[in-house]
């Protein structure tokens, strides 16, 4: 599953354990014990899919007698609606270069002006927002003019079972079951979608480091263009293509330091993993899980995805003694444990019985 339906999932699961009655209104679902309703989403493409199930499951809402409607994506009169993906204003600036020919036509192409419309009708309609990142709330106020008390910002959990730090002997032999030998530093990247997550940004800024490292990419198969660019910054023989894995627990565990060079992301749980994980993340402030990180170490949030402002992000941490490495690691993990699902689940909570006392 992807993030967004894992944490559908996640959510559910806690929802039922605590009592409550939940339908899943979705496509398909996989999980026993728990209502399905399905709102069907045909054709092909992503603008008939989002298209189809922004107008089916209207229909399937109306026939249900619920207390109270929690829209996860894109869904007319939620009471409450969670923005978790990228809110496609934002990204229509953050995501393209403005400077290309003809950029200002990209609103109105059809594409992009039905994600606009459903977006528009999705938070003109609701009750309240919900964001998992004050980022969020600040874009929803300067692209919507939502007023800050319609939005409620809840973090993100993680779950501290899974991501958790390994002994210093199980990580060596993690280590050393990937190919990284004593000393060599290991930078972790993981995502499927390669431009939004930076990785260009990534390889050109390891291009200009002046000590090697190996740098292994989670989530995507060999991609073309990025390996010609490895070809071009030199780095080629030090980087290291795992595709989709389901064991992503190791490789945090496994790696030095976790670089997500993001354009645009409301909150990627990747950061918190690995920092529950106790491996220090470097990221940018147009990644809402940057506001994590920020209290311990601003050295590892860079204002933009440029290589240079990375390449001094990364010259900082290899140059940490192992104990300046180490202490970083603890105070890391320490701050994950602010982050439960079962905090995250309390919050919502309270939020949607402040939502049916105010009904």
């Amino acid at each position: 599953m992807g993030g967004a339906e894992g944490y559908c999932a996640n959510v559910a699961t806690k929802l039922v354990e605590r009592g409550h009655q939940v339908a899943i209104v979705a496509d398909e679902s996989t999980l026993d014990g728990i209502r399905f309703e399905r709102a069907r989403v045909a054709g092909r493409g992503s603008i008939l899919k989002n298209l189809g199930f922004f107008m089916e499951s209207r229909n399937v809402l109306e026939r249900l007698d619920s207390h109270l409607i929690y829209g996860l994506s894109r869904i007319r009169e939620a009471n409450f609606l969670r923005i978790s993906d990228p809110l496609h204003s934002a990204w229509l600036d953050l995501g393209y270069d403005p400077s290309l020919p003809f950029s200002f036509l990209r609103r109105i192409s059809l594409r992009h002006s039905l994600l606009l419309w459903q977006e528009r009708e999705s938070i003109r309609s609701c009750g309240y927002l919900v964001t998992n990142s004050n980022l969020v709330k600040e874009h929803l106020a300067s692209y919507y003019r939502v007023r800050p008390e319609y939005v409620f910002t809840v973090y993100n959990g993680v779950d501290h079972e899974r991501f958790s730090p390994l002994s210093k002997k199980e990580r060596q032999s993690t280590r050393e079951m990937l190919g990284i030998g004593a000393g060599e530093t290991a930078i972790l990247f993981a995502g499927s979608d390669l431009k939004r997550k930076g990785l260009s940004h990534l390889l050109r800024a390891a291009g200009r480091l002046d000590q090697p490292v190996k740098i292994f990419i989670a989530g995507a198969e060999k991609d073309p263009g990025a390996a010609s660019l490895c070809q071009k910054e030199g780095i080629a023989a030090r980087v290291f293509w795992l595709g989709f894995r389901l064991d992503m627990e190791r490789l945090y565990q496994a790696a030095d330091l976790f670089c997500l060079p993001t354009l645009y992301d409301p909150f990627a749980n990747s950061v918190l993993e690995a920092i529950s994980c106790g491996t220090p993340a470097l990221t940018t402030r147009l990644n809402g899980a940057s506001e994590v990180l920020l209290p311990v170490c601003p050295e590892l949030v860079v204002s933009r995805p440029e290589p240079e402002k990375l390449t001094n992000a990364m010259k900082y941490f290899t140059g940490l003694s192992t104990g300046e490495k180490d202490a970083l690691r603890q105070k890391l993990y320490d701050r994950s444990m602010d982050f439960s699902w079962d905090q995250h689940i309390d919050q919502l909570e309270e939020l949607f019985r402040r939502y049916k006392i105010s009904s």
